[in-house]
């Protein structure tokens, strides 16, 4: 008995090693095998995708094209060649490809990204729309909308706030993006209503390579629209703050009729600052940014308007400052 006992323990041990030796084998090759599928199915799922989102961006460049072709047919060509324009500026390509990404990772399944580049077209658009830029905008120049520059008592000194001129390639002299201070200007004075105009402004040394101050810039384009040399002083000052102090000093209980032009969204910030140092003049709004309430937009123009521009941001980095400086006390 203690024979076979042996002997059938001795079985069993070669069995299980039989055993351990054949696992040896296969189960690598097993695992192997299982790593390959496992990476042919992510495989497959990723070319899933990709051609999901290709046949995505596909569709919607399609129906942007029976857009845009629906207005040229039906609507008006031009309206339609202003708005295929603005799609391909920079930030409409940018806005475009935005909504392409969004409508892609919600096709993918991924919600987070989806919500994340949401987040992200909401701000890029909001910050480039022209209705939200304009009723920002609308904000700083609503108190000013019912005066007419033009129709007003004649004024000793009408002051126009540096600005309104850079200097070109050619180095020449051109009124800039806030031209119109000094078109008014030269209205004012031709029409009787400035007797004298005040330039003001110095240019930042560190911070402007021009040999010129922001009051010697205006003068030369004053004077090349008619304006007599004689009729223009300058004034210095760094900001409107520095003009300001400057100019509250001077007509300090002089009984003089002083009128201040500057452009309609600056005009709360400098009479703040004009107030500050007891400064009262006549406020005279020029380069208003928005145009009359009454004036409807068109079809094509509300189209147009939707996609983010250039020039909304520049006006929204515009309306940014002045409420910063309303913050800052400035």
């Amino acid at each position: 008995m203690a024979r076979n006992f042996v002997a059938e323990r001795w079985r069993k041990s070669l069995h299980f090693g039989d055993a351990c030796c054949r696992r040896q084998v296969w189960w690598p090759f097993t695992l192997q095998d299982r790593l390959q599928q496992r990476s042919a199915a992510l495989t497959n799922n990723n070319a899933t995708h990709d051609v999901r989102i290709v046949r995505l961006l596909f569709r919607m460049s399609v129906v942007t094209l029976i857009l845009l072709a629906g207005l040229w047919l039906f609507y008006d060509k031009m309206a339609a060649q202003k708005i295929a324009t603005s799609l391909a500026m920079p930030c409409g390509i940018i806005w475009y490809l935005l909504s392409c990404s969004i409508l892609a990772a919600r096709s993918a399944g991924v919600p987070k990204l989806t919500w994340t580049l949401v987040v992200v077209w909401l701000v890029f658009t909001g910050l480039g729309n022209s209705f939200i830029t304009s009723w920002l905008s609308r904000s700083l120049e609503a108190p000013y909308v019912e005066i007419r520059p033009l129709d007003q008592q004649p004024f000793d000194y009408v002051i126009v706030l540096g600005g309104g001129a850079s200097q070109g390639a050619n180095d020449r002299q051109q009124g800039n993006g806030s031209g119109d201070r000094l078109i008014l200007a030269a209205q004012l004075y031709h029409a009787g209503v400035a007797r004298k105009l005040i330039c003001t402004g110095q240019r930042i040394v560190s911070m402007n390579a021009s040999s010129m101050d922001a009051s010697e810039q205006s003068r030369d384009v004053l004077t090349r629209l008619g304006v007599p040399v004689s009729t223009i002083e300058l004034c210095g000052g760094r900001n409107t703050a520095e003009e300001m102090e400057s100019l509250g000093e001077r007509f300090l209980d002089s009984g003089q009729r002083v009128g201040l032009l500057t452009s309609a969204w600056h005009l709360p910030r400098a009479m703040r600052l004009a107030n500050r140092y007891d400064f009262a003049p006549q406020p005279l709004p020029a380069d208003f940014m928005n145009r009359p309430e009454s004036t409807e937009s068109t079809p094509g123009e509300i189209i147009r308007n939707l996609i983010p521009q250039a020039g909304c941001f520049t006006t929204i980095t515009t309306v940014a400052k002045e409420y910063l400086a309303m913050l800052v006390g400035r």
